[in-house]
């Protein structure tokens, strides 16, 4: 119904406006600098529009088909590099497991920018230019993969870590680690990553306070976890030692808690670094000690090791041992060579002899003879050269 209203409304105007447009047609006039240029009717400059703007609504079809094309096109080519790219990945891979480092550098470098994996591919390649030695290559590559995808940056940090170990750069895994170590502190790759490059450096106070913070994360047993405790106080304690024997006596003092001193491992550790050294006097005056208050048969070696600047306290001690352990073949022999020390030869040649009952060895037999040849047993002690070289011969 309304539209039938819309339709006689629009008659009706036609049929009341039509006669009066008719007689009063109007023009438009044109002119440019006073020039006539156009001249026309109103109604003919109306229909003009009209036919202009249905002409530009097609050039503006026109244009949609051709740039909807173009497009298209766009979208093939930018394909067809996408495909190409993630095959020269896998080539690049596939050369790179190979050991063909120059073509998987070539091809991963190449295939990264497109790949469906930048930073991933980005890591492979700078694997790559490793390998060939070309560590600042190496480094970029690390840097645009960690650009890539914040995802990765972890697995690039490490992946960067690991290679420059790798290339022993280990002042620059540690700058790396550190890095990582601020946004990911909980990572157990990096505390064992830490473990590897410490120990080089030198950082061994470092080393023994990871073990002893990162005891969780870094999935080892106690016993893993005590050997390389005991294995970074030793070196903590050469460095020490080195500085003088009484650093590392006041360090043992001060910083060793009251168990680890009773510990046979770190009383070791200790000797080892203070003989080494050559820090005899604090070495003999630790052992005196330790030996009176905590007799360990694992010590005796130890007075042999250094230079005793005093041999009766440790004489008299041995002594006193061998009454309740006369068969202990060790503490013989430690005693003898003491002895030979103090130029009783006597005594030490009935200790010689007791320990090579139970403990023959190369050495024993030599010294044995060259004590026999001064108490001028020259049978026994030709008898003990010809054991003592049969025996050479035998572990020969």
């Amino acid at each position: 119904m309304i539209k039938i209203l819309i339709i006689i409304v629009a008659l009706l105007a036609g049929l009341t406006l039509a006669p009066e447009l008719s007689a009063n047609k109007g023009y438009i006039l044109l002119s440019i600098d006073g020039y006539t240029t156009y001249e026309t009717t109103i109604i003919s400059a109306v229909l003009m529009a009209i036919v202009f703007y249905f002409i530009l609504i097609a050039i503006e079809w026109v244009l949609r088909k051709l740039l909807s094309m173009n497009s298209v096109t766009r979208g093939w080519f930018a394909s067809r590099k996408t495909k190409k790219a993630q095959k020269n990945k896998n080539l690049g891979m596939i050369a790179l497991f190979e050991g063909n480092n120059k073509q998987a550098h070539k091809l991963l470098e190449k295939s990264a920018p497109r790949s469906d994996s930048p930073a991933l591919t980005y890591i492979a390649a700078a694997r790559a230019a490793h390998n060939q030695g070309e560590y600042e290559l190496r480094d970029q590559h690390f840097q645009r993969a960690y650009d890539e995808g914040k995802g990765s940056h972890l697995a690039t940090g490490l992946a960067w870590a690991e290679l420059q170990i790798d290339a022993k750069q280990y002042n620059n895994a540690q700058k790396t680690l550190s890095e990582l170590e601020k946004i990911y502190p909980k990572k157990s790759r990096i505390s064992e990553l830490y473990l590897e490059v410490y120990p080089v450096i030198g950082e061994w106070q470092s080393y023994i306070d990871l073990l002893n913070r990162k005891r969780s994360p870094l999935f080892l047993s106690e016993e893993q976890r005590t050997e390389k405790l005991v294995t970074g106080y030793l070196h903590l304690f050469q460095q020490k030692a080195a500085e003088s024997g009484e650093a590392l006596q006041l360090f043992w003092e001060k910083n060793m808690s009251r168990w680890m001193r009773k510990e046979l491992a770190y009383q070791k550790a200790y000797l080892d670094a203070q003989i080494g050294a050559g820090n005899d006097l604090f070495a003999e005056k630790f052992l005196l000690d330790k030996l009176k208050k905590q007799f360990s048969i694992e010590l005796v070696p130890y007075i042999n090791q250094c230079k005793i600047s005093i041999d009766e306290p440790f004489i008299s001690l041995l002594e006193d041992k061998l009454l309740n352990d006369a068969d202990n073949a060790l503490l013989h022999q430690t005693l003898a060579y003491l002895l030979v020390k103090e130029e009783k030869p006597e005594s030490a040649i009935a200790h010689l002899q007791e320990s090579i009952k139970t403990n023959p060895n190369v050495q024993d037999y030599a010294v044995l003879a060259e004590q026999l040849q001064k108490q001028e047993r020259v049978d026994e002690a030709n008898e003990c050269y010809r054991l003592g070289l049969s025996l050479a011969v035998s572990e020969a």
